[in-house]
């Protein structure tokens, strides 16, 4: 992933919560979202 070099805001969150509740995610199964701009900590 390329990060977005920002930190990440509720609202970033709130689009992926949003778009799972449509039915356009319908056919989405067994996935794992990380919602962390490209960036990931250890």
């Amino acid at each position: 992933a390329t990060p977005v070099k920002r930190q990440g805001l509720p609202v970033d969150v709130a689009n992926m919560v949003a778009f799972l509740a449509t039915d356009d995610s319908g056919f989405v199964t067994g996935v794992n979202f990380d919602i962390n701009g490209g960036m990931l900590f250890s």
